[in-house]
């Protein structure tokens, strides 16, 4: 069970709108280490320097989608066990890799489904 205010969450997402929505489900949680990056490159350069314990990305993003962004990931020796939840309001759910997309949650985001998608991948919240 993570104590929630120990999780270090990374949201990636081209709208500032969205990234900051993001933030306050996450903090809502009890999630307040919450890293925010507005594209895939940019994402991928902050996980060089930081562990995550998980990533909750954009599926449509100019540059890296939110698809390609996962596929890096779970390619990368160091980085393969972080969870990706991507955010979408696209029917595109039934399309993604499984084995690349770990949960998707919908957006507008909302706490009950940041909730899920967490303790779906890294145990009951505390």
């Amino acid at each position: 069970m993570p104590d929630a205010k120990s999780l270090k969450i990374l949201v990636v997402d081209d709208q500032q709108s969205m990234r900051g929505l993001a933030r306050q489900c996450l903090k809502k949680l009890g999630v307040m280490d919450v890293a925010l990056a507005a594209g895939g490159d940019q994402a991928l350069e902050i996980m060089g320097t930081k562990k995550f314990d998980a990533v909750i990305s954009d599926l449509n993003m100019p540059g890296l989608s939110g698809v390609e962004l996962a596929q890096k990931i779970k390619n990368h020796p160091a980085l393969k066990g972080t969870p990706v939840f991507l955010a979408t309001s696209d029917a595109y759910r039934d399309k993604a890799d499984d084995a690349t997309v770990d949960h998707f949650v919908a957006k507008p985001f909302s706490v009950a489904d940041m909730r899920e998608a967490i303790e779906t991948h890294l145990g009951t919240l505390t």
